[in-house]
């Protein structure tokens, strides 16, 4: 089974703002679209819909944005999944809408054993919730351009030959002279 374009979107678009989340903040559909360099018309969609089903608190205007109605703790990725797949049907014959000319339905066990599959995937989505697909939120937050902090990158001062220095070993945050310390490596 592969997820529509349009759920793989709507993950993303959630996922980013989980990561918002975190500083109280929003995000605006220009901003989604550039991090993920995706279309703002497929992302209007989606936002809309995502506000309408109450997993998101959209505002209109110069200061609006889009936030998290709850937070990513408490949303699944199986209700996510649901309100953005309209067609969970594996093989024809799950759809009792759409015309099945299979002679073997009435003793086919395939469709049961399909059921319990796509009943065990789903399952687990409503396991994971939007908090745990964002594992790593200060990555995620780098990856996608959010926030001010810039890449930590560690540099060693080597010591000069004959100079009788030792090497600093002094780690620095890149385009900053603020030297990294101890305390702020814990943040």
């Amino acid at each position: 089974m592969r997820l529509t374009m349009y759920t793989d979107y709507t993950l993303r678009v959630m996922m980013y703002l989980a990561v918002k989340h975190r500083d109280g903040g929003s995000a605006t559909i220009e901003e989604m679209a550039k991090a993920y360099d995706i279309s703002r018309s497929h992302l209007m969609k989606i936002v809309n819909e995502l506000a309408q089903t109450g997993f998101i608190e959209s505002t209109r205007g110069r200061a609006g944005g889009s936030r998290l109605a709850r937070p990513p703790n408490e949303i699944s990725i199986g209700a996510l999944v649901r309100m953005a797949e309209k067609d969970f049907a594996i093989v024809a014959c799950h759809d009792p809408s759409t015309p099945h000319n299979c002679v073997i339905f009435q003793a086919c066990n395939l469709k049961r054993g399909l059921a319990r599959a796509m009943d065990a995937f789903m399952l687990e989505l409503d396991r994971m919730t939007l908090a745990d697909a964002v594992g790593a939120p200060t990555v995620a937050a780098s990856l996608l351009g959010v926030g001010a902090t810039p890449p930590i990158v560690a540099t060693v001062a080597l010591p000069v030959k004959g100079s009788g220095r030792k090497p600093s070993g002094t780690l620095r945050r890149a385009h900053s002279s603020t030297p990294v310390t101890k305390a702020s490596r814990q943040k």
